[in-house]
């Protein structure tokens, strides 16, 4: 849901940011910040009615908000400024939970937020009476919401593109808010080229694993055939051998010899087995189609 019409709260898992000033000093009073936009008025109120414990923890099309309740005319005038800013570049808004902006394509993710500073802590009753009676010991300072504001790109690390835009001893982010439009945009950019290098990548890994597996299919193949050769010539050669002794036996055998009838019985059980055995006799070998030879890699595993 966008800032602007009605929003929900969600919960701050972070905690403290690691924006937080750590400050000890007095914070000034901030002057007060009026919010005449008609735009602006609406986003304020959006940002009221989602206060929870005094603190706005939003996410919107646009921008992530992370402030206190001191800082809402501020952050209504700034992203009612943002979002005149977005409109007058055509940028598209994007609709996920994140928020942010889509440029040429590219999402770069905003956020908005306040840091928190150290303010001294005046004990309770209820810790004075701890300290007491447990020796727990009291907090020497609360942490509060310092006023200082920041604008911030969330999805641009490791880009070699600035990232934040804050309020300073010189300046206020108000200012800033060209210079922020611009990293957006540069942003953007890199986020773009580091999409295409990315791609590339995964395009030449993808090239790269289909030549391996185009090589394993024909190495696969090639196997299963060779494999099936091997064991064609050696039956063949192993039928020869067998031949060249059924021939030996004929030639030692004594006609009307004692053992005649049963050694021709042998020779034609012996010629029998050769013919079946040699796998010339069932016809000269074809090639193995590539699919039958996958089909039968599994028999034939690489060694």
């Amino acid at each position: 849901m966008q800032i602007g019409s009605h929003m929900e709260p969600v919960s701050n898992q972070e905690g403290i940011p690691t924006s937080a000033v750590n400050s000890k000093e007095p914070i000034p009073a901030a002057a007060p910040v009026e919010v005449t936009d008609p735009l602006a008025i609406t986003i304020q109120k959006d940002l009221r009615r989602s206060l929870m414990a005094g603190d706005v923890h939003l996410r919107s099309g646009l921008i992530h908000v992370d402030i206190g309740r001191d800082s809402i005319p501020r952050a209504a005038n700034l992203i009612a400024s943002l979002k005149a800013a977005v409109a007058e570049r055509f940028w598209s808004v994007a609709i996920d939970a994140k928020g942010g902006v889509a440029i040429d394509g590219e999402k770069v993710e905003l956020q908005l937020s306040e840091g928190y500073a150290l303010s001294p802590h005046t004990p309770t009753a209820a810790e004075i009476r701890d300290f007491r009676s447990y020796g727990r010991s009291i907090p020497e300072h609360d942490h509060i919401r310092s006023g200082l504001l920041q604008l911030s790109i969330t999805n641009a690390t490791y880009l070699g593109v600035r990232q934040k835009w804050a309020d300073g001893k010189r300046q206020r982010i108000e200012d800033v808010i060209t210079s922020f439009l611009e990293g957006i945009e540069r942003a953007a950019a890199a986020l773009k080229q580091r999409r295409i290098e990315r791609e590339e990548r995964e395009r030449q890994w993808a090239e790269e694993q289909r030549r391996r597996e185009e090589q394993e299919r024909l190495e696969a193949i090639d196997r299963v055939r060779g494999a099936l050769f091997k064991e064609q010539a050696s039956a063949h050669q192993q039928a020869r051998q067998l031949q060249a002794y059924i021939e030996a036996v004929k030639s030692r055998l004594i006609t009307g010899s004692e053992q005649e009838a049963e050694i021709q019985e042998w020779i034609t059980w012996a010629e029998d087995y050769v013919r079946r055995k040699d796998p010339l006799n069932r016809g000269l070998p074809v090639l193995l189609s590539d699919e039958n030879a996958l089909r039968l890699r599994w028999q034939f595993p690489d060694r």
